[in-house]
């Protein structure tokens, strides 16, 4: 072999460097572009994480709101829309009879475990004009069939027969003077007072979270977290097509909520130093609107 080929053999620094360099660029370009496509996917995860939040509360807020009565749903309000309680119904029947202080109900199915959870508030019944009277808060008790079951045509029950479909069933309301008492057919409601609050959260420290308790009972669990400070709601009121910050005075006037459910993501994205917001706003009216 000669001396000219053994000398040729391998790179040289020049060609090295030059390689290098090449592989530098490469590599820079597609470390940034893997950088680029981290931050990205990083940003649209935490706009999912509160997108998330936001409808996390509207769920659980619309199931509770849509069934609410319009005159008398809405009991308590504090001002800045971040604390409110209302009556929500969760079982509809109507009267059979009142006997010696004692109101037969026959209601309607419902789901037995909605039906079987604590929280009983009171009961509404709805008189001729068309207007919901809630009474003092009864006790209740299994009901007197009987009472349901007037002969003739006019008997008043949602007890099938054999193989029909799924069952009502009969209760007793006591233990309360009513005043006016319900006719026989009026229509009525068992409903649970639920108070929501925006305040500091337990799930998310530092952070506001969307709170339901059950009055009745004390029962407390925390929906949905993080929210915004700018998270409430706004009223409508009578036939006003815009809601209002301020509650309204009285609160019978009250026919809806606006819910301003502004969503965080748990965490500021890559690149960013605050949170990741997603701002919902949707409106409930409530059920049995009077105008």
């Amino acid at each position: 072999m000669s001396t000219r080929s053994i000398a040729r053999q391998g790179f040289t620094l020049v060609e090295l460097l030059v390689t290098l360099i090449i592989a530098a660029i490469v590599g820079a370009a597609l470390l940034r572009l893997m950088m680029g496509q981290a931050r990205f996917m990083d940003q649209e995860e935490a706009s999912r994480s509160a997108r998330s939040v936001a409808r996390s509360g509207i769920n659980r807020l619309v199931s509770d709101l849509r069934a609410v009565e319009a005159t008398g749903g809405l009991v308590a309000a504090v001002a800045g829309g971040q604390d409110f309680t209302v009556r929500v119904p969760y079982a509809f029947g109507v009267v059979c009879s009142h006997l010696a202080a004692v109101t037969t109900v026959s209601l309607l199915p419902v789901d037995s475990a909605m039906y079987n959870a604590p929280g009983f508030s009171g009961f509404a019944w709805r008189n001729a004009a068309g207007v919901y009277i809630y009474p003092a808060v009864p006790a209740i008790a299994a009901g007197t069939a009987i009472n349901c079951q007037n002969p003739g045509p006019d008997s008043i029950h949602t007890l099938p027969a054999a193989g029909g479909a799924p069952a009502g069933q009969i209760i007793n309301l006591t233990g309360v003077a009513l005043g006016p008492v319900p006719p026989r057919g009026s229509l009525v409601f068992l409903y649970r007072r639920v108070r929501y609050e925006f305040k500091a959260s337990a799930a998310v420290p530092g952070q506001i979270g969307l709170w339901r308790t059950m009055v009745t009972g004390g029962q407390t669990e925390e929906l949905a977290a993080p929210f915004a400070a700018t998270a409430r709601v706004n009223f409508y009121v009578l036939n006003n097509a815009t809601a209002q910050a301020a509650v309204p005075a009285p609160l019978t006037n009250t026919r809806g909520l606006e819910l301003v459910l502004n969503g965080l993501s748990e965490r500021a994205p890559s690149g960013s130093t605050v949170a990741k917001s997603a701002p919902v706003t949707t409106s409930v009216f409530f059920e049995n609107r009077p105008d």
